[in-house]
């Protein structure tokens, strides 16, 4: 699990922030060890982790530039942003999110 799920995961309310960087969250070890055990772990994940439009149009089964077209007429809207360096092809670039709730309904 990402450094970034456990933040997402804090954010839900699974596991408890103990401090440290808000990037790369503390939590208590028996606290992931509990939530690892759940079998319901990967439907948690799915609903509180959000995806980026690869993996979204992915999730729907359509061409990527189908899913920039829901985009665009207002069927999805962005949760949230995360920057991401790609230094290999001109720095910084910001990608929008999407939660997998209003993803699953326009399936």
């Amino acid at each position: 699990m990402t450094a970034a799920a456990v933040a997402h995961l804090v954010r839900a309310g699974l596991l408890v922030y103990l401090g440290g960087e808000v990037e790369f969250p503390d939590v208590h070890p028996d606290q992931v060890n509990t939530l690892a055990r759940r079998r319901d772990l990967p439907a948690l994940l799915d609903r509180h982790v959000p995806l980026g439009p690869d993996q979204a149009a992915r999730r729907l089964g359509v061409r990527r530039v189908d899913f920039d077209a829901a985009v665009r007429l207002g069927f999805l809207s962005p949760v949230g942003t995360v920057e991401i360096d790609y230094k290999s092809h001109g720095g910084w670039t910001t990608v929008p999110l999407y939660s997998t709730f209003p993803v699953g309904l326009v399936c």
